[in-house]
């Protein structure tokens, strides 16, 4: 059975190797190196900086963050662009011509 991968999934896989910035919902903020993504968005960040709502800055190797505990995600510039390559790729094919003929009108000659 094919797995179904949302946008923002796919979305996340596209940048493993920026950097990026992402806030919790306990309010610390952390900017790294994207390193790893998961299906249910947790992810590992390489050579981060984390913020506390405190105030102080700490450096770290790695952190893992899990997926529910995320608020925002802050991704490259470039992430706009690929959210279009990613909507046209899951969009499905168009149907073009006229169809099979029905829906064409109502009532079409004879009598009433």
């Amino acid at each position: 059975m094919a797995t179904t991968e949302s946008v923002p999934v796919k979305l996340l896989y596209e940048f493993i190797g920026a950097k990026i910035n992402v806030d919790t919902n306990n309010g610390e903020s952390f900017t790294g190196v994207l390193v790893e993504a998961q299906e249910n968005m947790s992810m590992t960040l390489g050579d981060v900086t984390a913020l506390y709502p405190s105030g102080h800055t700490h450096k770290m190797e790695n952190v893992f963050i899990k997926g529910h505990k995320i608020r925002v995600i802050e991704l490259p510039p470039g992430a706009k662009d690929s959210i279009r390559q990613i909507q046209r790729a899951l969009r499905p094919p168009a149907i073009y011509g006229r169809g099979r003929g029905r829906g064409r009108g109502g009532f079409r000659g004879g009598r009433r």
